[in-house]
């Protein structure tokens, strides 16, 4: 069986951007994420209504990580620390090595080679 531990969480960082911990001053951007459709459109979740529903994904993130069942990054950019994404593995099944990998990226940022080196 895969033994995972997340503790301390890592940090990444590429030429543009660096991805840390989701944490609950994130709740603003979440939101938006979440409840924006054009995002949202091929995840099978239910959009955010309320920052309370964004709230709660965060707790959720957090728990996954403290449990060592998932990770979430939030996607900033390196000159600024405001999330515009999320990207994680999910709903880890350690006794298969498998997870689901998932993303978010706010609709300004889609389509601007944010991988690509400058």
């Amino acid at each position: 069986m895969l033994t995972i531990n997340l503790n301390p969480f890592p940090i990444l960082e590429t030429s543009r951007l660096i991805l840390r911990q989701i944490n609950k001053n994130d709740v603003n951007e979440i939101f938006i994420l979440r409840s924006d459709a054009r995002v949202m459109q091929y995840i099978l979740r239910p959009i955010a209504k309320t920052l309370d529903d964004a709230l709660q994904l965060i707790q959720i993130i957090i728990d996954a990580e403290i449990n060592n069942n998932g990770i979430t990054w939030a996607i900033t950019l390196k000159e600024n620390a405001q999330l515009i994404g999320t990207i994680g593995f999910w709903q880890l099944k350690k006794e298969h090595y498998r997870a689901e990998i998932g993303y978010l990226l706010h609709t300004d940022f889609q389509k601007k080679e944010l991988c690509r080196k400058p």
